[in-house]
């Protein structure tokens, strides 16, 4: 499972960046793609966060609730309709602090936890307009860099 999660991630946002560059956030991909292909994202966070919630839940309830986050996300791709961002954003937001939360108490790996901060804090600094994009990657490889060591 913890490969298929790996490989489901890295397939979906190489693909996007190889095809269409990087976006202002990952869940922006969904308008890039063609309608009958947009179903691809909702696959991809759907296909990231299942294997997530199998494998982090024995070890933190947190990953959870973290890995439904990513699950709603995938189902509420639809971002440009204002009530479906509200329910998209809150729980992306939902899920990166869930996640990080879980790495800091559960995983005892409150260096990744906080490389991760800084990592993010110093991409907004310096990035204005993809600044989502790439701290979403970072979040997304914290969770495999801690379910990877626990495993």
């Amino acid at each position: 499972m913890y490969f298929f999660m790996i490989f489901i991630f890295l397939t979906y946002v190489i693909s996007i960046w190889w095809k269409y560059g990087v976006h202002k956030s990952i869940s922006a991909s969904y308008y890039t793609l063609p309608v009958k292909y947009r179903f691809l994202f909702t696959l991809f966070c759907w296909g990231f966060c299942i294997p997530a919630i199998i494998i982090g839940t024995p070890i933190s309830g947190l990953m959870f609730f973290a890995g439904a986050g990513i699950g709603v996300v995938g189902a509420a791709a639809q971002i440009n309709e204002k009530y479906v961002y509200k329910v998209h954003m809150i729980s992306a937001v939902g899920a990166v602090i869930l996640s990080q939360l879980a790495i800091i108490t559960h995983y005892k790996m409150p260096e990744l936890a906080i490389a991760a901060l800084v990592m993010s804090i110093i991409i907004r600094l310096f990035d204005s307009k993809t600044y989502f994009w790439w701290i979403e990657l970072v979040a997304f490889i914290s969770i495999i860099i801690a379910m990877g060591y626990k495993l």
